[in-house]
Formats: C-alpha cells, structure tokens, sequence
C-alpha cells in the first residue's frame, strides 16, 4: 500500500502548527476514531470534479487517506499531486480558521479562481478537520450567551416593514434598520444583494457572513458554527466526541448474592399447611361437577372447553328467523332486530272481490290524481275475474319488491325491549272493601245544634250512650247517641271569659276513659274545667262522686300544689255551678265543679289511660306550655324547664310512662319516670295539627296542614313507614279505633276518609292499610271543613263535626 502524502499547514504567530502524518498501514489518523461520522459527513473533490451534494457516500471522508492499490505508478501521480501543491503559494490560516462551507452553500455552477480551489483543498485537509474537531470540544454550549439586543420577542417582522427601526433594545431605544440586509430590505434592494454575493466572493472573510434580522446587524459564522452546521446536513451527530452506541457497563452483578441476614431464619408456617385458595377452588370444582357443568375429562384435562366453539360453515342460511329471535337477542355481538313484516293482503288484492271493493270510472279517474301513498289500495286496482286462471301477472311486483327492499334498507336499527307486563299486576293485592267490614259507612244520626255554631271537638262516654261537643259559642253539650236528643248544656266559656259579658271559645272536650268515672274537660280561654256529666247507673254516680270530692277537698285543704306550681297553675272549685241532679236520677255531681286556671290560652286537654293523669298544652306559655295535673290529689306538675318550638298537642302512652309531645315540626317522646328524650320522629312536614297512638303503643298517626297523614313505626325508623296523600286540603284530626282496626281522618276539604288499618302482632309483618271509604260528611265554611272526629269505644261507628255546626254519627249499615 502506498503512503499516504504529508501536508504542513502553517499557522501566524500564536497558532500552534498542526500536522498531519500517517506512517503508513499501522498508524492511525487523529481523525480516525470518529471515522463513522465522516462517513456520514461528507466527501472532498478534486479539481477537475466540481463538488456535488447529492453523491455523498458512505465511503466518503474529510482526511486524506491515500491509495489501497498497490501500483507504484498511483505513488508516483501522488508525489506529482504533492509537488504540485507545494510549488503553490502556502496557505496561511489565521487561529480562527475558515472552513469549507457547508453542502447547501456550494454550487457547482460557482466561478472559483484557482486559489479559492486550493484554499479549499487545502481547509477540506485532515490537519484543517482535526482542528475544527478541537473548536466544539468546548464544555458551554447554551444559547443563553447568544447575544440578542432585540427586545420584542417572536413576533412577526413584516409588522415593522412600514417603519425605519425594526424593535427596541435593553434601554428602551429603537434599533434602526441597516443599508444591507440578507432579504432585499436595503436602499439598493435587489442590487445591493447582487452586490453582496459579489463581494462574498471575492473576499473570503465575507462568505459566511449572514444578515441577522431581528438585531439588524451582519453576523459572521464561527468555525464551531460552521462544523456544527456541516454535521448536523450530513446527518452526523453535532458534537463529534458524542457516541452514540456506548458499550454496556454491567454496573450491578448479575449472580445472584445470598447475604447472612435471613439465611437462618425458619421457614413459615405456610409452607407446612395446604393451601385456602387451593381448596377453595378444589370446592368450586366440586361444586360445578355435582351441578353437570363440567365432567371428569375436563377436570383430566381430556378436553378444555366444556362448550367448545361451533365451527361457522359455508352452508347457507336464513337471514331472517322467527322461532329463534329470542335466542338473539341475548347472544354477543351486535343486537339482532328482526325485519319488519309485510302487509298482509286485503280483500281488495283478491281475484274475485266483493262488488263495492270494485270503483267505478269516476273514482278511478280521481284516484290517477292523487299519490300512490294517498290512494285507498296504493298500487292496487281492484279487478274482478272469472277465476284464477285467468289472472295474469302483477304489474307492479318488481316495484313492490324494491320499496320493500328499500324499506328494509333504510329502516332505524333501534331496539327497544319491550316489557310484557300486565298492569294489573303492578297493582298491590289488597284484600276488597266488602271483606274488610265493618267500617262506617252511612250516615244514621245528625246532632241539630242551637245556631249552628262551629263544633271544635266532639267525645263519647265509656260505654257509647253520650256524647259531648266542644262549640265555638262557649257550650258544652251532652247528647244523647241513639236519638239525638240534647240532654245538657253548660256555658263554660262564659265562665272562662271572666264574668265580662265575653265568651270563650270551647276548643277541646274529653271524656274520662276509665268506666265509671264520668267526668269531662273542657278547655275554654285559659282555663280547663272539670265537668260531671251526670250519667251512668247507680255504682257508677258513686264513683265519679267520690272522685270528684276527693278532688275537691285536696283543692280546698290548699295542700296539692307546689309553690313552682302555684306561679303557673290555679285550681278552684266551683261551688255556685254545681248541679245537684243530672241526667241520671243517682247523680249528685253534675255540671262544671273545678276550674284550672293558667296564665295563656290553652287549647287541648287529654287523659291518662288509667283515668286519673291528665295533659294540658298552652302553646303560649313558654316553659309551662305542657303540665300534667292529677285529679284526686289536685296537683300539677310541670315536667319541662324550657321547651323548643310551638307545641300543637301531647298525648300519653296506652301502657308506658311515655309522653308524646308533637311540635310544629317534629314528635318527641318522653320517658316520664327517667326525665330523658327516648325517641324522636321526624314527619318531614310544615306544621303538625294533631297525633293519635294506637291501642298497641307501636303506631303512631299524624295530620298535617300539608295534607299528608303519616303513619310511623316505632319499633322500626324515626321516618315515616307510610305516608298518604288523599286529602286535598289540610288535615285537622286523625284516630284511631280502640278495638276494631280502623282509622280515619277529616280535612277542610270536607271529606272524611276511612281506613283498615290492622296492625300484626308478628313483628315480621306490616301493617296493613287500605283506604275502604270517603264519607261526604260536611261543608265547607270559611275555609274550614271536618273540624274533629271521634269513634265509639265499642263499636265501629264514628262521629264527626265540623265548621257548618252539625254533628254526624256514621255507621256500619
């Protein structure tokens, strides 16, 4: 192999000379060991070839390797070639070199003079790329250095075409446009350009020297600029100590190192035990093979599908199916819709229509004016024939068939499942209303009264002979049931009035509950009296007298009432009231006998079960809106030291020592005996009216002013178990029955409504309610309709008031 020639390039004063010599086949060039990128690189052509960019090569490189043949003439044309070169002036390089420009700035059409060609040569020489390696060895290569004065950003420059500067610098000032610039901007335009190229030419300092826009300056590219620029159009990596294939440095072992830490550490349980899982999924094996989903080939692992996959064939098929559309519908992929039917023929397509299917030609002539989709038979011309044999072909049937094509093509593809349920179904099975008597259902009685003043309240003796009504004119009324006679009147609202000529409004009555003891409350104003009705048989005058003697004597001793009860409460005997003989030939207590005076309007009244407590409930009254007073000892009690809202009504529990307490909002229960709040239910409502507490002491009822009735379960939620709508205005009163399982309820709206309403003593089951009846019972007055409600002890029969003054008795006929 020949040698490779030696070039000496000489350096001015400071430049350290560089030199490139290659010994022969052992050495190396400097170069050499970043040879893959020059292959990339690029290629240097000789004098006589002009350089063109398109036959770069992977055999191509910027250092002169010399020749691989071994003709020793090649040696000597090289020799010549060194000769030659060095009779020519010697290339001075400066210590910033001015290397070859990149691909894209040689043009093979370019007039060079001969010593620009061997300047090139002569840069293009390994010595030359050796030192340009050198200038990107450089550790700073950011783009913050680059030196940018222009201060207006990325913004498009044709917006300062109109103007003599082209931005502002750091302080504020603008940059004005240079006379020469790269794109034609100067005052020579297209001829300063020319003029430019020119001069580059000429002057090799210039030839990289470009034209920076946004500072408005001429820029000259460094050799480092210009290497970085070479590279990067040849496809190389910028840099060129970059490597870009590394060889792999194992930096973690790849054996496996056991340390000492858990070397004597026992093995786990775990490993001594079977498997949870494993038997649990041993048992779900077992399971779907007592079931026949899987058999014992499966569990071999004879076969691995229990269903295996049908194979789709060739065959042909029905498109459209009718027995398996079912099938269909459920099976993956895409929904099947089946296709929609024809329409089946009419007696106007048959061969031998009846005589009016057959028009006649006036008819015939209007159906040609109208459309197809008009006419009464499309298409179809009704024709009548001798018989089948003499029918031809259906003129029509290839445009059929394609509308029906057509339709099928066009159709929506929506699936809409539809639910095949009976109505009837959806309906609760409830038991008929005949099999559910009895419950009252006609009107027998109507209780006249003087005026006809608004009745409040109504109540009913122990054993459902006598009745007693609250009226808005201050009187009390006894009534006899059965016929409807008035037996008693006592004005008590006179006396609640205070003597003044006013009269008081009677706004509750009850009749003691225990039988025997026939004495009734009245309140009326701020005062609540207690009233002997005179009634009953001989044994039950003697205990309704001793009751009220007792009550009377504790009264005038003044030892019944504490001093905390002496600032709320006043009791006082009615002595110039009382009535020596009532209704019954044996009674000897009658007519109002003691007063219970507080300090605001009371407006409720209701018993103990027991027949000797009873509740008050003055909503005004603050603290004292609620007392409990005892009527054989003549004391009161006042069991809250404040309460929280408007109390409506209070009611005792049948059996327990618990107190209901219903607020505009909310029921409260009590526990009398340990002072605490034990439950508290909540109606979701605006304004409770009234509560009745079934005979059980598990249900409780509620009427609102938003007419809702709301039943509640105490042994399940403070919600409500039920709540029913049938009202159309406000509801004033709802009871229940003692003995019989019913329910009722009256609104302003006049109606009253009854229900079943049968409570199991099997804790597993629910009440059942079922609406039997809407009784008719009064007129609307002011607003104001049914007013109260109360039902006999014994039998289902029930009594209503209301705002047009009359009382009605309602039973089961």
């Amino acid at each position: 192999m020949a040698k490779p020639r030696k070039k000496t390039v000489a350096l001015e004063e400071d430049s350290p000379e560089i030199v490139d010599s290659s010994s022969g086949s052992d050495s190396e060039s400097p170069y050499d060991s970043d040879a893959d990128d020059d292959d990339d690189a690029g290629s240097y052509h000789s004098d006589n070839e002009p350089f063109d960019s398109e036959q770069e090569g992977s055999d191509a490189g910027f250092e002169d390797q010399g020749s691989d043949s071994d003709d020793p003439n090649s040696d000597q044309e090289d020799s010549d070639s060194d000769s030659d070169s060095d009779s020519e002036p010697e290339l001075k390089i400066e210590k910033t070199l001015t290397p070859p420009p990149p691909p894209s700035f040689k043009n093979s059409g370019d007039v060079r003079s001969a010593v620009h060609q061997r300047e090139l040569e002569k840069v293009f020489d390994s010595a030359a790329v050796g030192h340009n390696q050198s200038l990107l060895h450089v550790d700073d290569l950011s783009s913050d250095d680059e030196e940018g004065n222009n201060t207006i950003g990325r913004v498009p420059l044709h917006w300062y075409d109109e103007f003599d500067h082209i931005g502002y610098d750091t302080s504020g000032e603008k940059m004005m446009k240079g006379t020469v610039s790269g794109d034609g901007e100067g005052e020579g335009g297209v001829f300063d350009e020319l003029n430019d190229s020119l001069a580059r030419l000429n002057d090799p300092s210039k030839r990289f020297t470009i034209y920076d826009s946004l500072n408005a300056k001429e820029v000259t590219l460094t050799p480092r600029e210009i290497e970085v620029i070479r590279r990067i159009q040849a496809g190389a990596y910028a840099h060129p100590e970059h490597e870009g294939n590394p060889d792999y440095v194992d930096y973690y072992s790849s054996q496996k190192e056991i340390s000492g830490i858990n070397s004597d550490r026992p093995e786990p349980k775990r490993n001594f035990q079977s498997s949870k899982y494993e038997a649990l999924m041993v048992r779900r094996l077992l399971k779907r093979l007592k079931d026949g989903k899987i058999d014992m080939d499966y569990l071999t692992g004879k076969k691995k599908e229990m269903n295996p996959k049908k194979e789709q064939s060739d065959d042909p098929f029905l498109m459209w199916k009718g027995d398996e559309e079912d099938e269909l519908l459920y099976r993956k992929g895409p929904t099947h819709i089946a296709a929609a039917k024809a329409k089946p023929p009419s007696t106007a397509e048959s061969y031998n229509p009846p005589e009016e299917y057959i028009p006649t030609p006036e008819e015939l002539e209007a159906w040609e004016k109208l459309d197809v989709e008009d006419r009464p038979y499309g298409l179809v011309v009704p024709k009548k024939y001798k018989n089948l044999r003499s029918v031809g072909a259906y003129q029509h049937s290839l445009r059929e068939r394609f509308e029906r094509c057509l339709d099928l093509y066009l159709a929506p593809r929506e699936m809409k499942r539809r639910l095949n349920i009976d109505p009837e179904s959806l309906v609760p099975q409830l038991p008929k209303p005949s099999d559910l008597k009895p419950y009252p259902s006609i009107k027998c009685v109507e209780f006249v009264t003087p005026g006809k003043p608004k009745i409040r309240d109504v109540t009913v003796s122990g054993d459902g002979q006598y009745m007693c009504s609250a009226a808005e004119d201050g009187f009390v009324r006894l009534w006899e049931i059965h016929t409807g006679r008035l037996m008693k009147s006592w004005n008590v609202g006179e006396l609640a009035g205070g003597g003044d000529g006013e009269t008081a409004t009677v706004s509750s009555v009850e009749w003691n509950p225990v039988a025997g003891r026939n004495v009734i409350l009245a309140c009326s104003g701020s005062s609540v009296f207690l009233i002997g009705s005179g009634t009953g048989g001989e044994e039950d005058c003697e205990t309704t007298s001793a009751v009220v003697d007792t009550a009377v004597g504790k009264v005038k001793g003044g030892v019944g009432l504490s001093e905390k009860a002496k600032k709320v409460v006043k009791w006082t005997v009615l002595d110039g009231q009382k009535e020596e003989r009532g209704v019954s030939k044996f009674s000897t207590a009658a007519g109002p006998i003691v007063r219970i005076e507080m300090k605001t309007k009371t407006t409720l009244a209701s018993w103990h079960s027991k027949g000797d407590y009873f509740v008050t409930v003055s909503p005004s009254a603050g603290a004292a809106a609620v007392l409990i007073h005892q009527l054989t000892k003549g004391t009161t009690q006042q069991p809250f030291g404040k309460t929280k809202g408007a109390i409506g009504d209070a009611k005792f529990h049948p059996t327990k020592p618990f107190l209901f307490v219903a607020t505009q909002q909310y029921v409260k229960v009590y526990h009398l005996l340990k002072q605490t709040m034990v439950k508290k239910l909540l109606p979701n409502c605006k304004h409770l009216t009234s509560i009745s507490i079934h005979s059980s002491g598990d249900h409780v009822i509620c009427g609102t002013l938003d007419r809702k009735l709301i039943w509640f379960d105490l042994d399940l939620s403070a919600k409500p178990y039920k709540t029913l709508r049938y009202h159309t205005k406000a509801i004033r009163a709802a009871s229940f029955h003692k003995s019989h399982p019913l329910m009722a309820s009256c609104s302003d709206d006049g109606d009253v409504h009854v229900f079943h309403a049968r409570v199991y003593d099997d804790l597993m089951r629910n009440p059942l309610i079922v609406p039997v009846k809407i009784l008719k019972a009064h007129d609307v007055v002011g607003r104001l309709g049914g007013l109260g409600l109360v039902w006999c002890k014994r039998l289902p029969w029930l009594i209503t008031c209301g705002a047009d003054g009359r009382i009605c008795l309602w039973q089961d006929l």
